[in-house]
């Protein structure tokens, strides 16, 4: 019963983070979307409140026939805690960005969704949102290595993300409590 206010506070607050106005974010040229379907382990993010003390977080990606993307967070709130998940869904206000996609946790709430880096293995991504508060990097593996972690902190420094503010997600219980994890 309270997964639908916080759901509807979450989608809340990701549509009112998306309404400001700064300069355009550089998302990739291209995304083939049945490579990016998957599961996306979350490696860092801006923290938001309803992320926060969540662990073993990853966005799941299903390509449905309609065009439509099914979106399944899974998160938990502590290691030993029970996976729960979100469902919501994406599409593409422009089937020929690839790219640049909308999302939906709730309805009527909508977010931008843009991909501003993907490594040519389809294994590291980094999406953000045009206001620039909210960002995520993620990768197909639940760990990733130090140096691409800070290149793609780097190019978001670039694209105007307040990256000091960026955590790591606990993947692995060895990792919670570590300094820069959230």
């Amino acid at each position: 019963m309270n997964r639908i206010p916080m759901a509807l506070l979450m989608a809340a607050g990701m549509a009112t983070a998306s309404c400001a106005t700064d300069a355009p974010l550089k998302a990739v040229d291209h995304v083939d979307l049945p490579r990016y379907m998957g599961t996306w382990y979350v490696i860092g993010a801006i923290p938001n409140m309803f992320e926060k003390g969540k662990v073993a977080t990853a966005d799941e990606y299903r390509l449905k026939p309609d065009g439509t993307i099914e979106n399944i967070y899974h998160y938990r709130k502590g290691f030993d805690k029970p996976e729960k998940t979100w469902n919501g869904k994406a599409w593409l206000p422009d089937p020929k960005d690839t790219a640049r996609w909308k999302v939906q946790l709730l309805w009527p709430f909508r977010s931008d969704y843009i991909i501003l880096a993907l490594d040519p293995a389809y294994r590291v991504t980094m999406v953000g949102l045009p206001s620039r508060k909210l960002l995520w990097i993620m990768s197909k593996d639940r760990t990733l290595d130090d140096g691409a972690y800070q290149r793609l902190i780097d190019q978001a420094r670039q694209q105007g993300f307040p990256v000091e503010q960026m955590r790591k997600v606990p993947q692995r219980a060895e990792d919670a409590g570590k300094p820069g994890f959230q």
